[in-house]
């Protein structure tokens, strides 16, 4: 009786934090919530709207120094690209690639790579250019590497007719995503190793958040003492099956509770994402019953340069 309790408690409390979080959305969209979803982010209705704003959305709390994304699907590069004209973007070279990111991501970055250097650890960029802002394209030719080889896979195995794999490729890239969502539910998995969702590896087209100039993937993402100068200069990582991938929220993390994120800890990372979403509602009990960031420490690694 008392464990039946305690969950109806922690869920009560995931219900309330839940809608924190679209209060928070909206009021930083500076907009009301209804419009919110009308405009913005329609959560309730769009199955892809759904998956972005629960399991990647924490970018639409971002301070006032910055620009968020003004949907959360982007339906093609004319509307990303018109999105661009209206940022404030900066361009560094960042060990051997140049990187983009708005303005005020860019300074706190550099900042914190410099801090890094003086503590004698690196912070690069992992494959190139596109671990910063991306284009609708660089969204486009992530997803069909996975979805192309995926579908090949499974239409050889006779899981998928030849009829609708042909059908699908002849498809827009974000037509593709529902019937993704649709064949994953049947366990016909569209990652690299067929094992898990395409979703732990790569963004929908339109969906990510390098395309907002927020986003940025390093190399040492291991190495705890990087992860811990990036949430000082308001970094953090957003996405749980994503270790490389950080966001500029420009925020101190104290902050982040009141904004409807919680922090959850997943291969000994700590994750600041929506509380409490339809993607982490399983883990309610298990996160609240942790022990604290204080006493459970994440994997610790040398840093991969002197």
């Amino acid at each position: 009786m008392k464990g039946m309790l305690g969950l109806l408690l922690l869920s009560s409390c995931a219900m309330a934090q839940s809608s924190l979080f679209l209060e928070a959305a909206a009021k930083r969209a500076k907009t009301t919530t209804d419009k919110f979803l009308e405009k913005v982010c329609d959560h309730e209705k769009d199955q892809i709207a759904k998956r972005v704003f629960w399991e990647y959305g924490s970018v639409f709390i971002a301070g006032e120094k910055v620009r968020i994304p003004r949907t959360c699907v982007f339906k093609d590069e004319e509307s990303v690209r018109d999105f661009h004209e209206e940022l404030k973007l900066s361009s560094a070279r960042i060990g051997v690639a140049e990187i983009t990111l708005q303005t005020e991501a860019m300074r706190s970055l550099l900042d914190a790579i410099d801090e890094a250097w003086a503590q004698q650890l690196r912070i690069t960029p992992l494959d190139g250019t596109i671990a910063g802002t991306r284009d609708y394209q660089d969204t486009v030719r992530l997803w069909s590497s996975r979805f192309n080889r995926a579908l090949d896979y499974w239409a050889s195995r006779g899981r998928i007719r030849e009829s609708e794999a042909d059908a699908a490729r002849k498809l827009e890239p974000h037509e593709q995503i529902p019937l993704v969502i649709k064949w994953e539910q049947a366990r016909l998995w569209f990652s690299t190793g067929f094992n898990k969702s395409i979703f732990t590896s790569v963004a929908a087209p339109g969906t990510s958040q390098h395309l907002s100039g927020l986003a940025f993937d390093i190399v040492e993402h291991s190495n705890s003492r990087v992860r811990s100068l990036l949430n000082k200069h308001g970094w953090f990582q957003t996405i749980r099956s994503d270790e490389p991938h950080f966001t500029y929220l420009g925020l101190a993390e104290a902050e982040l509770p009141g904004r409807g994120l919680e922090m959850v800890i997943h291969r000994g990372n700590f994750y600041w994402v929506p509380r409490s979403s339809p993607a982490n509602s399983r883990l309610i009990r298990r996160v609240a019953d942790s022990p604290s960031r204080e006493g459970r420490q994440p994997r610790r690694q040398s840093p991969s340069y002197p």
